[in-house]
């Protein structure tokens, strides 16, 4: 069984990749390709998708039975009794009794309630369909989120690592000149401090490693450590230019009015299934007919006699079934359900207007990323060039070694900060992408059977 939701999911990329063909949104499986492996694996193994394509076919297997209902049913019933009578007519004996019966039963006029069954178990399919897209999304989204920071936290490290030797060797260094009588206790002890805080940041990158690697682990349903990943450079995240985020900007702008919040399409459906409930509630208080045919066989004593008559009985004719009187059960049901209909249209309202909102603030953080990644980029450049300076000048003298273990300490922040600023510009284009119904990873996901 396909998603109920995939025509329109292939609808929505077709017209979405017209639309960004100048500006088109990239993903992080594109970039990583050792990403897009594990998340082809996690669609066959991650036991939460498992479990919500278990649901779509609970409710297909409802569906199956709703259409059945329309269907005629047959029922055979059969009883055999041993009895012995006690009679002063006739002598006492034990005899069995036999009777048996076939019904079928179509039902004939419902006042269309047994279609309405059928659309509102069709309906929840396609809701279920909708939320484990959805959740689909969401999974393959995190393991984005995870695998990027599993990288960046270990750049994370690999700079602490590198901000821990210099300190080291400045901290040996200066204790030397210190006992020699040529350096001051001050420079030590703040550099042993720096040294103890780049420690603590070691700590926490590790921790983070490991809450990656478990959070990767979780959602794909693969061991990391059987999994073979090595990461790669962030530097293969590109920002665009600023006339390519031009023209992202105008072709979101225009592909608006054509692509909606998933969200809303939940409210829409949710909405729908009320409006049936609706009808069906209307017509429970009134009469329903079913044909009724069958057959029956039983056995009949004789007066006065041990032997018996076998009886067979042929029927047919029309099954009446009114609800005369239900104390206004149904005025209460019709209530409640008009009550979530309702709710179910102004949260329908609320998702169009949070759509346009996500999408607005998300074009906003691109921008600010872009912009973040241009100045921190000019700066790491100014930077390199001016350890290379402090380097020639603390050859000379010219300068103290902490004023040396400070630039390079501030040139390996920027570096991490660019990084930050790339992976974040890389999330906030994939929440974009996922937003408008772009995210390529639907095609791993969508339920099958």
């Amino acid at each position: 069984m396909m998603s109920p939701r995939f025509p329109v999911l292939f609808l929505s990329l077709f017209l979405c990749t017209g639309l960004f063909a100048k500006a088109p949104i990239p993903f992080a499986e594109e970039l990583f390709p050792e990403l897009k492996e594990l998340m082809t694996g996690a669609a066959m193994d991650s036991p939460g998708l498992r479990l919500l394509e278990l649901r779509v076919e609970e409710r297909a297997g409802d569906l199956d039975v709703a259409i059945a209902q329309n269907r005629p049913s047959a029922r055979l019933n059969a009883r055999l009794l041993g009895n012995y009578d006690v009679r002063d007519d006739i002598d006492n004996d034990f005899r069995g009794d036999l009777s048996a019966g076939v019904t079928i039963n179509q039902p004939l006029y419902q006042w269309g309630n047994l279609k309405r069954r059928v659309e509102v178990a069709r309906q929840r399919l396609e809701l279920e369909g909708v939320e484990y897209e959805n959740q689909g999304s969401r999974q393959f989204m995190q393991l984005r989120e995870a695998y990027l920071n599993w990288i960046l936290m270990r750049e994370r490290r690999r700079i602490t690592r590198q901000s821990i030797e210099l300190s080291e060797s400045f901290v040996a260094a200066r204790r030397q000149l210190l006992e020699a009588g040529q350096s001051s206790e001050q420079d030590v002890l703040e550099m042993e401090a720096r040294l103890l805080e780049n420690r603590e940041s070691l700590a926490f990158a590790e921790k983070s490693i490991r809450n990656q690697e478990d959070t990767l682990s979780r959602l794909s349903g693969i061991s990391i450590a059987q999994s073979g990943l090595k990461g790669a450079p962030l530097t293969l995240i590109e920002p665009m230019s600023s006339e390519e985020f031009a023209e992202l900007q105008a072709s979101v702008r225009q592909s608006l009015g054509g692509v909606s919040d998933p969200l809303q399409s939940r409210w829409e459906i949710l909405e729908q299934i009320e409006d049936e409930q609706l009808a069906m509630l209307d017509k429970r208080n009134w009469p329903f007919v079913d044909l009724v045919a069958g057959a029956f066989t039983d056995q009949l004593d004789s007066i006065n006699q041990q032997d018996s008559v076998t009886r067979v009985r042929f029927y047919a004719g029309l099954q009446v079934n009114w609800n005369i009187f239900d104390s206004w059960q149904t005025d209460g049901y019709k209530r409640s359900t008009l009550a979530r209909k309702r709710a179910y249209a102004l949260r329908k309202e609320e998702a169009s207007d949070d759509f346009s909102r996500q999408v607005d603030s998300l074009l906003a953080e691109i921008q600010l990323n872009l912009k973040q990644i241009e100045a921190r980029g000019k700066r790491e450049s100014l930077l390199d060039r001016r350890v290379t300076l402090l380097r020639q000048q603390a050859e000379r003298n010219l300068i103290t070694g902490i004023d040396l273990i400070e630039g390079e300490i501030n040139y390996l922040n920027v570096q991490q900060w660019l990084m930050e600023a790339r992976v974040q510009y890389l999330m906030n284009l994939m929440r974009l992408g996922v937003l408008l119904d772009m995210d390529p990873a639907a095609a791993y996901y969508t339920p099958q059977s």
